[in-house]
């Protein structure tokens, strides 16, 4: 039986992607703090980053691994203690992980790694159209991604992808109840000058492409996870609202206003990044919602049902 091994199982895009391959006929094996409240059939193994302890029995005949779990970066103002926390939670979990495949036997190590990163890697670029071979942009979000990437010296052996996702889109969670929360208030309205690209994927793509970077040896290196229809937030707030049935006609937020209340973490909002998703449409991978007003009629109709 093809086995999966899944850390962040319990996140928004664990569970759909655990959901995935489960029907699909996978083993999964969970990695969490607290494994037996895991929901079977997930099989639930132990591990704790913060403490470097890891049960290894976990990877013992696995055919990939696949790394998500990591700080919640709005969870709090961006003091410095908390950037190093979000920091650390990447890179020590990373180290963690490639340390127990250096030691588990070449015979039953996982063949696959693949391991979340961000698209804040390329920082606030304009309408620059940025791909894997982009140079990393300036700002927290960037030195962050920067020391992920580089955390982890997995085996020769392994197969390893890192997927920088862009904006998640799920009605579960993440940001899009944020985003549509002042709306259904009828106190929506575009943050900054609305100028500043979203680059998103709707989750079950999401979990669609993990799945594909997993099965698909000739997948290798560094790919934007990121639907092909990057949007202005002015374009993505007015397609938002046309879907909940809420328009967009405040003035602007002003990019001090934001700045003032939420200090360093304003570069999430004020900043974008226009991100291609050419290489892993290259590599065979076909979005099921590759525009961004079908993706926001699937969602809302999955929220309705």
């Amino acid at each position: 039986m093809k086995c999966a091994v899944i850390t962040g199982v319990s996140g928004l895009v664990g569970k759909e992607l655990s959901e995935i391959l489960l029907a699909d006929g996978y083993e999964v094996r969970g990695l969490s703090r607290s494994p037996k409240r895991l929901p079977s059939p997930i099989k639930g193994f132990y591990w704790d980053p913060d403490k470097d302890e890891l049960d290894e029995a976990c990877l013992d005949g696995a055919s990939t691994l696949i790394h998500l779990a990591g700080e919640n970066i709005a969870d709090g103002r961006w003091t410095e203690k908390r950037k190093r926390e979000i920091i650390d939670s990447r890179t020590r979990s990373c180290n963690l992980l490639a340390d127990a495949l250096q030691r588990t036997n070449p015979g039953k190590r996982p063949q696959s790694v693949i391991l979340a990163s961000a698209i804040g890697y390329y920082g606030d670029r304009g309408d620059e159209l940025l791909n894997e071979e982009s140079a990393p942009g300036q700002g927290f979000l960037s030195e962050t991604t920067l020391e992920w990437e580089k955390a982890g010296s997995f085996p020769e052996s392994v197969r390893e992808v890192r997927l920088r996702i862009g904006v998640v889109l799920s009605p579960e969670g993440g940001a899009l109840p944020e985003m549509e929360r002042p709306l259904k208030l009828f106190a929506g309205a575009v943050p900054g000058s609305g100028k500043q690209y979203l680059s998103w994927i709707h989750h079950t793509d999401l979990a669609r492409l993990i799945q594909f970077a997993m099965e698909n040896d000739s997948v290798k290196g560094l790919y934007n996870a990121v639907a092909p229809d990057p949007r202005t937030m002015d374009s993505f707030m007015k397609s938002l609202g046309k879907a909940i049935g809420r328009p967009v006609y405040l003035p602007n937020v002003p990019g001090f206003a934001l700045k003032l209340m939420l200090g360093e973490m304003s570069e999430m909002i004020l900043g974008g990044s226009r991100v291609s998703s050419a290489k892993i449409e290259k590599a065979g991978f076909r979005f099921h919602f590759g525009n961004l007003e079908q993706a926001l009629e699937d969602l809302y109709k999955r929220k309705a049902s």
